[in-house]
C-alpha cells in the first residue's frame, strides 16, 4: 500500500512540477488561409504546447489593425507588413521578430476585360485597399516610380471579397497573387495583376511583430514563439497536401477549395525561401534599404528609431535556426581544428601569449558569434594531422580549405566564404607571364594538399608538380633555382614574400584556377554543414573585405631593421597594386567581354544569347506562379530590297533607327532584342495575348509614320504568341514564329496571333 502512495506521491509531485503554461495571442491580419498555416500547425501539432505556450489566434477583423492591437496589449503579437517601419517612426515601439515571405505576394488585381495592366491604367480607377495595404513600401515606391501619386486613385473600403472587382463594385483589389487570382479563376473569372515585384519593389511581407514591453519583459518566450512559430512553418511548407487538409477542416471560413490551399501554399514557399534566405530571415539592413526609399519619396524617417526594429536575439544571431539545428548545436561542443603556420589564414600572434589568428579564424569567430555556438580548439601541426583529425571524428571542422576528390569520402563542405586566385611566383627578373601554358616543361612547387596541384597535373601535363611541405619551403626552392616557379593563392604569397624578405622574388602572372575557401566538416554533421552555411551567407561584403584589408597589409615590430621594412612593404604594395589594377582591369575586360557577348554590335540591343536568358527567366517564373507572358516578334518587309536598293550601310543605318524606335516605345520592364538578321523580338512580362497585340499595333502604326533616313517609310509584319500551360520555351516562341511566316504570307505590313 505504501509502495503505490509513493508512486501517486511522485505522479503529482512531477505533474505540478511541470513548467506552468502560459497563455499568448496572436493577431491574423487576414481571414484564415494557408497564408498562416504555420501558426495552425505548430498549434495542431502542438509545437506550441511543447515551447510552455498555449496560444490563441485572433481572428482577423477589418475594424482593427493588427499593430494597434498588440500596442494596446490586447494581442501579444501580431502579423504586419513593411508598414511596420512608419508606425516605428510614428513613436509606436513595434519590433520586428521574422519575415514570413522574404519577397511580397502583393497584387493589385482587375477583371481581364477592365484592360488594366500597368499602373497608367490605375488612374482614376477605384481600388479596394486596407489603410496598412496604403501605407506598404512595395505599392507605394511602384506608383511614385510610375509618377502616380495616391490621391489620384479613388481608394475604397475592403470588402475582402474578390467576387467584387466581378459584380462592379470596384475596379481593382489589393490581395494576395497566391490566393484571389486563383478563386476566381476556378469561378471562371480572368483577372490581370498589376505587381510591384516587376517594377523592382519587392520587400519582406508576413512581418511577425511584437511589442518592445514584450521583448523587455518575456524575453525567453519571445525565443520560444519564434521558434515553435517558424517550426510550423517549416512542417508546412514540407506537406502542403497535409496542412491544406488540416486548414480545410479546421480553419476554412471562407470555404476554399482543397486545390485551391494546395495552390496557395507552393506560391508561398517560393517567397519564403526566396534567394535562398533561412526561414525567417530578417535583417536591419533590407529595413535601412525600405527607410531609403521612403526618404526618396518625401516621407520623413528618423535614422535613431531604426534601432531597436529588429530583435535583438535576430540581430545578434542573425543566422536563422531550424528547431533540428539548434538541438544540434545545444547538444554538441564544436571541435575546430586548424594549423598555425598558414600565414595569414591562420597563425599564432606575436602576443604574449600567443592567440590564433588571421582570414580563417576571423571568418569563423563571426559564424560563432552569430549562431552561438559553443566550441573547443584543436591545433595540429600539419595539414595531414588535420584530415586525419576529420577522417577519425577527433574534430568536428577545419577551418580553411577546399574540395577534393581524396577528402570526400570522410568530409562534407560548407559554401566558399572568400575565393583567390592562384598565381604565379618568379624570380623578379622573369617577364610577365600569360598563363600555365608559359610554364610548359618546368617545375613548380605547390604545397602538399592544395587542390590546384590536381587541376594543373590533369591540364598541363608537361609541368613538373614538386610537393613542398608549405609555400614558405616552396619560396625557399626558388630563391635557391632548384624550382622555376611557386604557385599559391594571392594572400599567401604576398604574406611570406614581405614576411621572410624575398626581395628576389615577383608575382609575375595568374593561373585561370581559382581557390575557394571553405570550412571542411566531418560527414556525420551535415546540420553543422547547414548552420555553417547559413552563417556565411549572413557575412556581408564589407565585413569581408574588413577581414581581408587586416591581413593583407603587414607592419613590422620589434626585432627588424625599419629601414628594410619600409622598403620591403613599399616593394609589397606596389607589387599587391600591380596585380590589383591588372585584376581591376580584367575584371573591366570581363564586363566588357560579357556585354559583348550579350549584345548585338550593331543596334546595342540584347543579342540571341541574352534573349534566351530572359526567356528561361520568363518561363520559369510562369511555371513556379503562373505569371503570363507574351512574345513579339517583328520582321522588317521588303528589307532585301533596301540592301539592294541602297546599298547595306543605309540598311544597318535603318535597322539602328527601328531599334531606338522600338526602345522609346516599350515598357522599361520589357526586352527588346535583335533575333537575328532583320527580325527583332520584344518579350512582355505580366502581358497576354492580348495586351502583345495592342503593342504591336501601337508601334505598326509608329513605324508607318516614321521617315526613316535614305529609304523614307517602311513596314513591318508581326507575329505574338503567349505562354500557355505546358508549354516549351520552343512552343511559345514557334507560335509566335509561325503567326509572323502566317503575316508574311496574307501580304505583309499586319499583325498575326497564335
Amino acid at each position: 500500500m505504501k509502495q503505490y502512495l509513493f508512486l501517486l506521491f511522485f505522479c503529482f509531485a512531477a505533474l505540478y512540477a511541470q513548467q506552468p503554461i502560459e497563455k499568448v495571442s496572436v493577431q491574423l491580419q487576414w481571414a484564415d488561409q494557408f497564408q498562416f498555416a504555420g501558426y495552425y500547425v505548430a498549434k495542431e501539432k502542438g509545437f506550441y504546447r511543447d515551447a510552455g505556450l498555449e496560444v490563441t489566434l485572433q481572428k482577423f477583423d477589418p475594424k482593427k489593425l493588427s499593430v494597434d492591437e498588440v500596442m494596446a496589449g490586447r494581442s501579444t503579437y501580431g502579423i504586419g507588413r513593411s508598414s511596420l517601419l512608419n508606425d516605428r517612426m510614428a513613436g509606436k515601439n513595434v519590433v520586428a521578430l521574422s519575415a514570413i515571405f522574404q519577397s511580397s505576394p502583393f497584387v493589385l488585381l482587375s477583371q481581364k476585360s477592365a484592360d488594366i495592366k500597368t499602373p497608367q491604367d490605375l488612374i482614376g480607377k477605384r481600388v479596394m485597399m486596407t489603410s496598412d495595404f496604403q501605407d506598404t513600401i512595395s505599392v507605394r515606391a511602384m506608383l511614385n516610380s510610375q509618377g502616380i501619386r495616391l490621391d489620384q486613385i479613388k481608394v475604397l473600403e475592403h470588402s475582402y471579397n474578390p467576387i467584387d472587382i466581378a459584380n462592379g463594385k470596384t475596379d481593382v483589389m489589393a490581395c494576395y497573387i497566391s490566393n484571389e487570382p486563383f478563386v476566381l479563376k476556378e469561378k471562371g473569372i480572368e483577372t490581370n495583376a498589376i505587381s510591384p515585384e516587376a517594377y523592382g519593389f519587392d520587400f519582406y511581407s508576413d512581418i511577425l511583430f511584437t511589442s518592445e514591453t514584450e521583448v523587455r519583459n518575456n524575453p525567453k518566450r519571445v525565443r520560444a514563439f519564434v521558434d515553435a512559430t517558424l517550426k510550423g512553418w517549416e512542417y508546412a511548407f514540407a506537406n502542403i497536401p497535409e496542412t491544406a487538409q488540416l486548414i480545410r477542416k479546421h480553419y476554412n471560413g471562407q470555404n476554399k477549395s482543397l486545390n485551391s490551399l494546395i495552390y496557395e501554399g507552393e506560391v508561398l514557399k517560393t517567397l519564403a525561401y526566396r534567394g535562398d534566405q533561412p526561414l525567417g530571415s530578417i535583417t536591419v539592413d533590407k529595413f535601412r534599404r525600405i527607410s531609403d526609399i521612403y526618404k526618396v519619396m518625401g516621407i520623413e524617417q528618423n535614422e535613431k528609431r531604426l534601432d531597436g526594429l529588429v530583435y535583438d536575439d535576430a540581430a545578434r544571431q542573425s543566422v536563422m535556426m531550424s528547431v533540428d539545428e539548434r538541438s544540434f548545436l545545444h547538444m554538441n561542443t564544436i571541435r575546430y581544428t586548424s594549423t598555425v603556420t598558414w600565414a595569414p589564414f591562420n597563425f599564432l600572434s606575436e602576443r604574449n601569449p600567443p592567440e590564433l589568428e588571421g582570414i580563417a579564424v576571423d571568418f569563423w569567430k563571426l559564424i560563432v558569434e552569430r549562431t552561438g555556438m559553443q566550441t573547443s580548439f584543436i591545433p595540429s601541426p600539419t595539414l595531414s594531422g588535420i584530415l586525419e583529425a576529420i577522417k577519425t571524428k577527433t574534430a568536428d571542422v577545419t577551418l580553411g580549405t577546399s574540395i577534393s576528390k581524396d577528402k570526400e569520402p570522410y568530409a562534407i563542405f560548407s559554401k566558399p566564404y572568400a575565393t583567390f586566385a592562384n598565381v604565379i611566383v618568379t624570380g623578379k627578373t622573369i617577364d610577365f607571364i600569360p598563363g600555365l601554358k608559359a610554364l610548359d616543361g618546368k617545375k613548380i612547387a605547390i604545397a602538399q594538399g592544395h587542390s590546384v596541384a590536381e587541376s594543373i597535373a590533369a591540364k598541363y601535363p608537361n609541368i613538373t608538380i614538386v610537393g613542398v611541405e608549405d609555400t614558405r619551403e616552396g619560396l625557399k626552392l626558388l630563391s635557391s633555382g632548384r624550382v622555376d616557379a611557386v604557385i599559391d593563392i594571392l594572400p599567401v604569397v604576398a604574406y611570406l614574400i614581405n614576411a621572410d624578405n624575398q626581395l628576389n622574388l615577383k608575382i609575375s602572372g595568374t593561373t585561370e584556377f581559382n581557390f575557394d575557401v571553405r570550412m571542411m566538416i566531418r560527414n556525420d554533421y551535415p546540420e553543422l554543414k547547414t548552420i555553417i552555411d547559413k552563417a556565411i551567407d549572413s557575412i556581408t561584403v564589407a565585413e569581408r573585405q574588413r577581414i581581408l584589408n587586416r591581413y593583407i597589409a603587414i607592419t613590422y615590430e620589434d626585432g627588424v631593421d625599419y629601414t628594410w621594412g619600409y622598403i620591403v612593404a613599399l616593394i609589397a604594395f606596389f607589387i599587391i597594386s600591380i596585380f590589383i589594377y591588372r585584376q581591376f582591369e580584367m575584371g573591366k575586360y570581363h564586363q566588357q567581354l560579357l556585354k559583348m557577348a550579350t549584345t548585338d554590335p550593331l543596334t546595342g540591343l540584347a543579342n540571341r544569347i541574352r534573349l534566351d536568358e530572359k526567356l528561361l527567366e520568363y518561363h520559369q517564373f510562369y511555371e513556379r506562379i503562373g505569371r503570363t507572358f507574351s512574345v513579339i516578334i517583328l520582321d522588317l518587309d521588303y528589307f532585301k530590297r533596301v540592301n539592294d536598293t541602297y546599298g547595306h550601310l543605309a540598311g544597318d543605318k535603318t535597322l539602328v533607327a527601328l531599334a531606338q524606335l522600338l526602345r522609346d516605345n516599350i515598357r522599361s520592364i520589357d526586352t527588346l532584342g535583335r533575333w537575328g538578321g532583320e527580325e527583332f523580338m520584344i518579350l512582355c512580362p505580366e502581358t497576354d495575348l492580348e495586351g502583345g497585340k495592342q503593342l504591336a499595333e501601337k508601334i505598326q502604326l509608329i513605324i508607318e509614320n516614321y521617315n526613316f533616313p535614305h529609304i523614307h517609310t517602311l513596314t513591318c509584319s508581326f507575329g505574338i504568341s503567349e505562354s500557355r500551360e505546358g508549354d516549351r520555351i520552343e512552343d511559345v516562341v514557334g507560335r509566335a514564329d509561325s503567326a509572323l511566316y502566317r503575316a508574311k504570307e496574307e501580304g505583309r505590313n499586319r499583325i498575326c496571333v497564335a
